[in-house]
C-alpha cells in the first residue's frame, strides 16, 4: 500500500475514533464554560449563566431582585422568565446599579448574592420546581 494512501486511512481511522469521544466529552459537562456578559458600570440588569445551557439568572443589580430565564430553540413551554425573589433587598433611596452581584458556586443550582454596600450575603437557589427556588437562607447580616 502506498504511503499516501496509508496516511489517508490512518487519518480516517483517527477521525472516526475521535468523533464519539468528542460527543461523550460534550455530554459529560466538559464543555467550555460560559462567562457573564461584559458589564457596563451603569448596568442595572445582568445575565449570569448557570451550568444548565438553557437557564440564566437575570439580576436587578440595584435592588437584588432575581429572575430565572429559560430560552429554547423551539416552542418550549418553559421559555420565559420566573421570579426567584420578587422583593427588593435595598430600599429605593439606596438602590443603585452595581450594588448586588451573583457568584456561582460548585453546586449547579446554588448562587451567592452579595450586597456590595453592606456585606450581606444570601444563598440563592434556582429550580424548575417553584417550591425549591428562591432565597434559601441569609448567610451574612449587615457588616459595620
Amino acid at each position: 500500500m502506498p504511503v499516501n494512501l496509508r496516511r489517508a486511512h490512518t487519518g480516517l481511522l483517527l477521525a472516526l475514533l475521535a468523533a464519539p469521544l468528542q460527543v461523550a466529552l460534550s455530554q459529560t459537562g466538559q464543555r467550555e464554560r460560559l462567562t457573564p456578559a461584559q458589564l457596563r458600570p451603569s448596568s442595572r440588569f445582568t445575565l449570569t449563566p448557570t451550568q444548565n445551557i438553557w437557564v440564566l439568572l437575570l439580576l436587578d443589580s440595584s435592588n437584588g431582585r432575581i429572575w430565572q430565564v429559560h430560552f429554547s430553540v423551539n416552542d418550549s413551554a418553559l421559555a420565559g422568565r420566573v421570579p426567584l425573589n420578587e422583593d427588593a433587598l435595598a430600599p429605593p433611596a439606596s438602590a443603585h446599579a452595581g450594588r448586588f452581584t451573583l457568584q456561582e458556586t460548585s453546586n449547579i443550582f446554588t448562587f451567592l448574592l452579595l450586597d456590595h454596600d453592606d456585606g450581606r450575603v444570601w444563598q440563592v437557589q434556582w429550580s424548575n420546581d417553584a417550591v425549591k427556588r428562591g432565597i434559601v437562607r441569609v448567610l451574612s447580616e449587615r457588616l459595620p
